[in-house]
């Protein structure tokens, strides 16, 4: 056995002997060959079986569960403990068929769909990672092993944050093109691993990374078993691309679908019930919307449906699946100021709240922004979006819809962005309150001000100071509230610091 690996036996001993040990204190053992899989949020049966080389039949069977569709997150799963065999994957794209990815790859449909339990070939959606080809371990190396007749002559499809490392011959062993993703605020392990579809296990194998809750913004990681895109995209004349950004989509975040065609064309569509914003530009070649996606969407797949016109006049149809997963929001108790407790009054909610839909739902087809946005105060996060709250010992029934930012009263509030200001108010609940239209239907807002120096009609640039920390409103205390609506729907603010939508 050669040194390196006898080093990676070491290793992932290293990485394994806790695990034991906590099993064993836990009077629960798997098998010999068996290990314990803990269902996460997110996961579904058939990714848990892809990942371990099982059928969902055959994984329902090793742990006699009846309904494969009944797991629960924290579950515990019995799995191989290591799997004989891993299938190279693809990324499906929108517009992409299981014909046509069966095309790319020179298999048939029927071993695609063998391959992955499908029985619908129209039911696969943008996002799904589907097994190609089969790939199988080599023994005592813990990490597949490829020859070049293993591999599909075009490699599956990377996700939209990633570089990829060019194959090369190293030492006379050939090494694979591989996807490196640059790791983004608020990603974890885990989610990046389900972006992909590989284990988290492989991820930290291939990185050497010992604690998975230590991976850092802007850090690099190989992920291992994914190489350079290639789509297999059918779509109708005159469109040339279709991009959803991004891939797969979370409660509570943005979402941008992109469309691009050869000549000019009108188009129409809707998504979650609602009909899409869409900007039309480059003289009609290019067309954007941003989707904001509620927070409370159940997670599942969902049909995204396109009407295109072109020069003809004929409307063609294209509908595509998209996958929404949860966002995996928590829940805070919120004590108020002593004596603005009537101001969790449901009628000055309702009264305030239909107020800001009428001014953040309008659609500007102008886009003033053109890139991530930047933070409004120099202050440290408070609150996260999403959270379910309860209020001085209530139900937990109402939903953070903006992060806060708990800086000193007069702390300067700043915009992250270009755009014109549409509301400068003092509100009940919301206290001293501006709104900024960044167009293409994006709006932020920045509640309970000490004092608000723009007014409406006002245009700010990125870094204007536009206002200062308070604690007015319905508040614990000073701080601000900072809010982004995109198409009528509250959103994650912070996922646009860290992603440019224009």
């Amino acid at each position: 056995m050669t040194f390196r690996r006898r080093l990676l036996r070491l290793w992932v001993l290293l990485i394994l002997v806790p695990s034991l040990l906590t099993l064993q204190a836990q009077d629960d053992e798997p098998p010999p060959g068996l290990t314990i899989h803990v269902v996460q949020r997110g996961e579904t049966l058939f990714r848990i079986a892809q990942h371990y080389g099982l059928t969902v039949d055959e994984l329902a069977q090793l742990n006699s569960l009846l309904d494969a569709n009944s797991i629960q997150v924290g579950q515990r799963l019995l799995v191989p403990a290591q799997p004989t065999a891993i299938g190279e994957t693809h990324t499906v794209q929108p517009g992409e068929t299981l014909r046509s990815i069966a095309e790319l790859y020179g298999v048939t449909v029927d071993d695609l769909a063998r391959w992955n339990s499908i029985t619908n070939v129209d039911s696969i959606y943008a996002g799904q990672v589907i097994v190609v080809t089969l790939v199988e371990f080599v023994e005592d190396a813990n990490v597949p092993s490829p020859t070049p007749t293993d591999l599909p002559t075009s490699a599956p499809t990377a996700a939209p944050s990633t570089a990829v490392a060019s194959a090369e011959d190293v030492g006379g062993e050939v090494v694979y093109s591989t996807v490196i993703h640059t790791v983004a605020r608020g990603e974890t392990l885990y989610r990046i691993a389900q972006q992909y579809g590989v284990t988290v296990n492989a991820i930290m194998r291939a990185n050497q990374i010992t604690n998975p809750d230590t991976i850092y913004v802007g850090q690099q990681l190989a992920i291992p078993g994914v190489g350079e895109p290639q789509l297999a995209t059918t779509l109708p004349v005159p469109l040339t691309g279709l991009e959803i950004l991004p891939l797969i989509l979370t409660e509570g975040q943005t979402g941008r679908i992109r469309i691009t065609a050869s000549t000019p064309v009108t188009i129409s569509g809707t998504f979650l019930d609602r009909f899409l914003n869409i900007a039309d530009e480059e003289g009609g070649l290019r067309k954007t919307a941003l989707v904001g996606i509620p927070v409370g969407t159940t997670a599942g797949i969902y049909p995204l449906n396109l009407s295109v016109t072109g020069t003809d006049g004929v409307p063609v149809d294209v509908a595509i699946n998209v996958q929404v997963i949860s966002g995996g929001y928590g829940r805070e108790s919120i004590r108020l100021l002593s004596g603005r407790e009537d101001l969790l009054d449901e009628a000055t909610e309702d009264a305030e709240m239909a107020i800001l839909a009428r001014v953040m739902s309008d659609f500007t087809p102008e886009r003033y922004f053109d890139a991530a946005m930047g933070l409004p105060a120099a202050a440290p996060m408070s609150s996260r979006f999403g959270n379910t709250r309860s209020y001085n010992g209530g139900a937990f029934e109402r939903i953070h819809a903006g992060t806060d930012f708990a800086g000193g009263p007069g702390t300067p509030i700043l915009a992250p962005a270009p755009g014109w200001v549409v509301l400068a108010d003092d509100l009940n609940i919301r206290g001293t309150a501006t709104v900024i239209d960044h167009g293409w239907g994006v709006y932020t807002g920045y509640w309970h001000q000490s004092a608000r120096y723009v007014s409406v009609g006002d245009y700010v640039a990125t870094g204007q100071v536009i206002g200062a920390i308070g604690s007015s409103g319905r508040v614990t205390g000073a701080h601000l509230h900072w809010e982004l609506w995109v198409g009528g729907v509250p959103v994650d603010p912070m996922q646009w610091v860290s992603v440019n939508f224009s």
